[in-house]
């Protein structure tokens, strides 16, 4: 077996493991998490076994896209990716119930959960937001600096720009983004002052944007969802992290991530 590094010609090899693992990523949101930072694989000869992505903040690394084909497991394969992610510290990443334990044996602790909503919205929109423009990109990556903490203008360029399949609302002291998935659209990041008014921003773009998807730790938002017809999924993400005791920012106003990948 062989690690080496990811290119964008592995991601229709990346989808199969996406296929077999019953993950809902893109081959867009594959080559977007290439090109933020580097990703690692396991091959069998020409066969890909797992891979592990990571972004690099400043703050700390993200890491993502931890997979191991069904057919290859219990063979360290996840563990040895991991050690090649590992060698810049602290850490951050969301865990699903099955990564968990090998993520505390490598050391993380969890300090955050999300919740998955899925629904159609059926209210109005209230209209307090206006599109973003590449002209917005420098004050919203500050704005998400303050609220996530992490420094990443390279995500806020993507994001708004035209040719990519991102769209991006923002209000005066607030933000949320979606990005495509198999079944509509997933919201993140979500940044707001308040509870309230990140609820505001979600009715301003879920409303007539068909299937959403909102990931969040807020009770008063996960209620609001609930009320407009959406429905709970059982599972979640730990969000977890390892050399550090905590994540940075003001996560009082980080609604939702901007990915479960990108922390």
């Amino acid at each position: 077996m062989e690690i080496r590094r990811l290119g964008v010609d592995d991601i229709p090899e990346c989808m199969k493991l996406i296929t077999d693992r019953g993950w809902s990523w893109t081959p867009a949101q594959w080559e977007m998490m290439l090109a933020l930072g580097p990703g690692f694989g396991a091959f069998d000869g020409a066969a890909l076994l797992g891979t592990a992505l990571t972004t690099p903040y400043p703050e700390m690394q993200a890491i993502s896209g931890v997979l191991v084909a069904s057919w290859a497991g219990r063979r360290g394969i996840g563990t040895r990716l991991m050690a090649s992610t590992l060698d810049i510290s602290p850490s951050v990443l969301y865990a699903t119930a099955m990564g968990e334990p090998l993520y505390a044996r490598l050391g993380f602790h969890s300090v955050g959960e999300t919740t998955d909503f899925h629904g159609v919205f059926t209210g109005a929109a209230p209209g307090v937001t206006r599109e973003a423009t590449p002209a917005d990109t420098a004050t919203l990556a500050e704005l998400d600096r303050e609220v996530s903490g992490y420094t990443r203008p390279a995500l806020w360029e993507r994001l708004l720009d035209p040719s990519t399949p991102y769209a991006v609302l923002m209000s005066d002291s607030g933000v949320i983004a979606t990005r495509p998935n198999p079944e509509g659209v997933t919201i993140g990041p979500l940044i707001a002052p308040s509870a309230s008014a990140a609820c505001e921003l979600i009715a301003d773009l879920a409303s007539g944007s068909g299937r959403v998807r909102v990931d969040t730790d807020n009770a008063e938002v996960g209620a609001f969802l609930l009320g407009q017809g959406f429905e709970q999924r059982t599972g979640g993400c730990k969000l977890m992290v390892r050399g550090a005791a905590d994540v940075p920012g003001d996560r009082s106003r980080y609604f939702a991530p901007a990915s479960h990948a990108l922390g």
